[in-house]
């Protein structure tokens, strides 16, 4: 057993390995790949950065360097000056404006924030942008170079955002001097720069604006980063720059970001990534090394299942196979003793039939002999009665007693036999019957399941010496497939259940396993024939049912009867018995036995009755007999016999006979008249020993009906 245990854990070892191994691995190679690509995308979003900070100083160092420009050419000049020049400065303005691909325009505003001059027109409209944000910010204080928000113009020209300076004269605030810078420019760098999908570019104002945004900005999608985004506290915790990952706000994908300043002014490029696309990267290769680790894995997995499988399969068999050879060995065993338990009680019958029947005689003819001889002839008779009833046990151990069911009402038959179940337990001994409404009735020998019940009672007594309680429970019950298998002398179906419980001292495994074997018993010499459980195994089995027992040692033990339903109704029986009547002399009867003394007791009772009787010691002498009487009214034969045994002389007689009554004795049928342990139909029976009152009230009965 420990070497079955000990190769099923290490097949148990095997599957889980095969399953928790390749897992590990391949684990373990998924988060370096995934850390790989992580590695990877950051490198990549770095490298674009350096690229996009590159060309973005490029192009706002032009910016800068047209600004001063322009601020030479209004040098000295109020906003009058610049008005009454108008002209000469439109043409200048707009060469610079021309000479940087970035640049869409550049104008001079006075503090009112009417156009002073431009170099987009002349001449230029007499409008205010007072309300413009790089006016209001000037206007407010001299904050230096300015970045404004995007602007779409009415006219055909693209949308712009704003880079401006103050004009000053002799420290004095004449005006501003804005250049529109158009973002087509650098969203077209940034379209080159876009290697795989997922990416984003941006340049963002440091307080959250975009400026330019590939890909752009959707109309209906916030155009700022508000206090809480990742950029805002990126750029708080750092003005460097830094990493990030967040949801964008503008079209709601999870990204990952680097962002970094434009040398020191208030810029930020931005590059980002999708979460996404990383994954999708990194589930790709994944894919590939399941497509090829996957199906090896799981033929390993399910190899080696399946040998889990067919070893427990096998292992089962052999317990299967094991414990039906142990049951074939231990009915073999119960089947040896049964045949030789009934052999023994076949000639013991006979026996007991003589002595019996001459004590009885005896008996009869001592009424008033010496009172000392009258109680030994009773002496005599009880201890033969108790030899006719241990006889009996044999038998029904044996599965050869004769039974004759009858559809019984269990409730009825408990309740009936309770008050005695009481007088025999004592004081001392509790007994609590439990009847079943709706119970199914049983058709069983009622005379020998009282005599079981009675034999339980007994052994609950003598294992509760100091009291206790008895308890006698009927109920229905289903016995399935699964109880089959764990069982292999039941079939499953419909059974109601008679449990008898006691608490008293328990019985031991070893003790259990030989309960039902005759003559085994744990009691002292004298106080029990080892034959109460043999009675009640070779009843129940004998009646088609099954019978279990539940023990441990100071637990007590519940004996469990199985018998099978009864599908019919109970048909209340007229106990009360006929009186015997005597014998006419114009009666003819004859008595077939192989033993001369059986034969003479029984010879000589009948003709006692006042009946005529005949006799033959085999079926063949009998047959001789009957063709010489043709006015046999019976026929009493005994059913063992050697040759022609008494079923066979029954039938043969009865076709030479039409109309025979025929009675048997026997104290060991076997197969003759009773089949599946039931006396065959229309079969009339009388048990050995025979008893005077039996035989004469057998034998009237008979010829009455």
């Amino acid at each position: 057993m420990q070497a079955r245990q000990r190769t099923i854990r290490l097949i148990w070892l095997a599957v889980g390995t095969s399953i928790v191994l390749p897992c590990l691995i391949f684990g373990y190679s998924a988060w370096i790949s995934y850390r790989d690509l992580q590695a990877l995308a950051h490198e990549r979003l770095v490298r674009s950065l350096d690229t996009q900070q590159e060309e973005a100083q490029k192009t706002f160092e032009l910016i800068d360097l047209t600004i001063q420009n322009a601020l030479r050419l209004l040098a000295g000049m109020s906003a009058d000056d610049i008005r009454a020049n108008e002209q000469k400065l439109h043409l200048e303005l707009e060469k610079l404006s021309d000479s940087v691909e970035a640049v869409q325009s550049i104008a001079a505003y006075g503090t009112d924030g009417v156009t002073l001059t431009s170099s987009l027109l002349y001449p230029a409209p007499r409008l205010s942008y007072a309300d413009r944000d790089f006016m209001q910010a000037h206007l407010k204080d001299n904050v230096g170079t300015f970045y404004g928000q995007v602007y779409v113009p009415t006219t055909l020209a693209e949308p712009f955002f704003t880079v401006s300076r103050r004009i000053e004269n002799d420290g004095k605030f004449v005006g501003v001097l804005e250049i529109s810078v158009l973002p087509s420019n650098i969203f077209r760098f940034f379209s080159t720069l876009i290697y795989t999908r997922g990416l984003q570019y941006a340049l963002v104002r440091e307080d959250g604006l975009f400026l330019v945004r590939y890909p752009a900005v959707p109309a209906d999608a916030p155009i700022w980063l508000g206090e809480n985004t990742g950029f805002r506290r990126t750029v708080r915790a750092s003005t460097a720059g830094g990493f990030y990952s967040s949801i964008s706000p503008v079209d709601n994908v999870q990204r990952n970001y680097a962002i970094r300043r434009v040398g020191t002014r208030p810029l930020y490029l931005t590059a980002g990534i999708e979460s996404a696309a990383v994954q999708q990267q990194w589930l790709s290769g994944r894919g590939a090394q399941l497509a090829y680790g996957l199906p090896a894995t799981l033929f390993l997995v399910l190899t080696l299942w399946t040998v889990l499988r067919r070893t427990e399969s096998l292992y089962a068999e052999i317990d299967r196979r094991g414990l039906a050879e142990e049951a074939l060995r231990r009915s073999q065993k119960l089947e040896a003793i049964g045949h030789l338990t009934g052999g023994v009680a076949h000639d013991f019958n006979n026996l007991l039939t003589i002595i019996l029947g001459n004590l009885d005689g005896l008996r009869r003819q001592l009424n008033d002999a010496d009172p000392k001889i009258v109680r030994r002839v009773d002496n005599a008779l009880h201890g033969a009665n108790r030899a006719a009833t241990l006889t009996k046990r044999l038998l029904a151990f044996s599965r050869q007693q004769p039974l004759r069911p009858v559809p019984i009402d269990l409730n009825q038959l408990m309740n009936g036999l309770s008050d005695f179940l009481q007088r025999a337990l004592g004081e001392q001994i509790s007994l609590e019957v439990v009847g079943s409404g709706g119970l199914w009735p049983v058709e069983v020998d009622s005379a020998e399941l009282e005599a079981v019940l009675i034999n339980l009672a007994v052994n609950a007594r003598d294992a509760m010496p100091a009291g206790g309680k008895l308890t006698i429970e009927a109920g229905n019950a289903v016995l399935d497939e699964a109880y089959r298998q764990r069982n292999e002398d039941v079939q499953p179906g419909e059974y109601v259940r008679i449990a008898v419980t006691d608490t008293g001292s328990g019985m031991t495994s070893e003790v259990l396993e030989r309960a039902f074997e005759p003559f085994f018993t744990t009691k002292q010499a004298g106080q029990g024939t080892g034959l109460g459980l043999s009675q009640v195994y070779g009843f129940v089995k004998q009646s088609g049912g099954h019978v279990k027992i539940y023990s441990e040692p100071g637990d007590g033990t519940t004996v469990k009867l199985y018998l099978p339903r009864y599908h019919g109704a109970v048909v209340v029986q007229d106990q009360t018995p006929a009186e015997p009547v005597r014998g006419k002399a114009s009666e003819l009867i004859l008595v077939v036995e192989d033993d001369a003394e059986v034969r003479s007791y029984i010879v000589e009772t009948l003709a006692g009755l006042g009946y005529r009787v005949l006799d033959a010691k085999s079926g063949e002498d009998a047959l001789g007999v009957l063709e010489q009487h043709r006015d046999l009214r019976l026929l009493l034969t005994d059913v063992v016999m050697p040759g022609m045994n008494g079923r066979m002389l029954a039938d043969e007689a009865q076709k030479r006979l039409p109309g025979l009554k025929i009675l048997y004795m026997t104290g060991y049928s076997r197969n003759a008249i009773v089949h599946h342990g039931r006396l065959d139909s229309g079969v009339h029976l009388i048990e050995k020993p025979v008893a005077v009152d039996q035989l004469a009230g057998k034998v009237r009965s008979l010829l009455d009906s």
